[in-house]
């Protein structure tokens, strides 16, 4: 018999408790679930005992969403005293984005197997060594949901590049266009690609925001609801193994997008959600998808699961998403300095 893990949930708005609607008696058109309560729902070794939000008609709002689908869901206010009360083997985190920290802490303290954060990980990377510091010290797992990681695209591209098909990269010009265009709330994924894709530790940046944020030197977002509060931005990142990166992020762009193109030595990938082209001199070619049973949120519980019993290798794990931060807070200083080159790792204090 599989073991099955208690899970709380800590922040209910958007992407925490979304259920999609079936299409009544087709299941072909029902769609996968792109919530973290939809995501322990489809899995059977998940039971979700308990949710936390400081909203408290939100509690109203996953018992009519989801009905009895959990059972009786334990509901609390308080963080900590779900943490406490509940015994809890997972703990995913949804909160605002420079709100993670200390939930995080408090529930790998308390013991917790595995935990799910929300991306962005953190707003600083001295926020992203105190979450590290205590998941490693209490031996929990930390995963962060950098969703595409999780999506057949990403997988078909970098097993592309790992087996040599396009030569040694040496290139990746990464675009977002939008108004969700901000640094921290889709630019997180964006520069998380990069990373995926680059295969190595980021040495040095430098960067250029949106205009109107000229004294914008640190996080001043207010969780990913306003675009204001959340510049474009325009960078470069000289990775350790020479592979150089462009990212390109403007609100303003005429249409939206959310593109990679990686280049090597022989040939080129041209990355998109819903597609993988590899490009040489001579040929194009779409790369088949195999078919998943998991992607995204759902495969980012069952990843951890199998980390938790197997001892894999996490997808995303929280020094990965280290990596994202730092490039973000990194540019955010080259900005504020003048443009200038900024070096990695960052010393304490950012």
């Amino acid at each position: 018999m599989s073991q099955r893990y208690r899970v709380g949930v800590v922040g209910l708005s958007g992407i925490a408790a979304n259920r999609p609607a079936p299409e009544p008696n087709n299941i072909l058109k029902t769609p996968s679930p792109s919530s973290h309560l939809g995501a322990y729902h489809l899995n059977p070794q998940t039971d979700v005992v308990a949710v936390c939000d400081l909203k408290t008609e939100l509690f109203e709002k996953v018992a009519d969403t989801w009905g009895q689908e959990f059972g009786e869901l334990e509901t609390y206010t308080d963080y900590r005293a779900m943490i406490e009360r509940e015994n809890l083997d997972i703990v995913s985190v949804v909160t605002s984005d420079h709100r993670h920290t200390d939930i995080v802490v408090e529930a790998a303290n308390a013991g917790a197997k595995g935990i799910i954060c929300e991306k962005p990980f953190a707003t600083t990377v001295d926020e992203c060594n105190r979450m590290i510091e205590a998941c490693e010290a209490s031996g929990t797992l930390l995963s962060i949901d950098h969703t595409n990681r999780w999506g057949p695209h990403y997988d078909v591209a970098r097993e592309a590049i790992r087996s040599g098909s396009i030569g040694e990269v040496q290139r990746i010009v990464a675009t977002l266009g939008g108004p969700r265009a901000m640094m921290f709330r889709n630019g997180t994924h964006l520069v998380d690609g990069v990373c995926f894709f680059a295969d190595s530790e980021p040495q040095w940046v430098f960067a250029e925001l949106e205009p109107g944020y000229d004294h914008y030197d640190r996080y001043l977002g207010d969780g990913g609801r306003d675009p204001v509060t959340d510049p474009a931005v325009s960078g470069y990142v000289h990775f350790r193994n020479g592979v150089r990166a462009f990212v390109n992020a403007n609100k303003s762009q005429f249409a939206a997008s959310f593109t990679f193109q990686v280049y090597g030595e022989t040939a080129m990938l041209d990355v998109h959600n819903s597609r993988v082209i590899r490009r040489d001199r001579n040929n194009s070619e779409f790369l088949p998808f195999e078919a998943h049973l998991y992607t995204r949120i759902p495969a980012c519980v069952a990843d951890l699961i199998d980390a938790i019993e197997n001892g894999s290798d996490l997808l995303s794990p929280a020094r990965e998403a280290k990596k994202t931060v730092e490039i973000l807070v990194g540019f955010l200083q080259s900005h504020a300095r003048g443009n200038v080159r900024v070096d990695l790792p960052l010393p304490p204090g950012h």
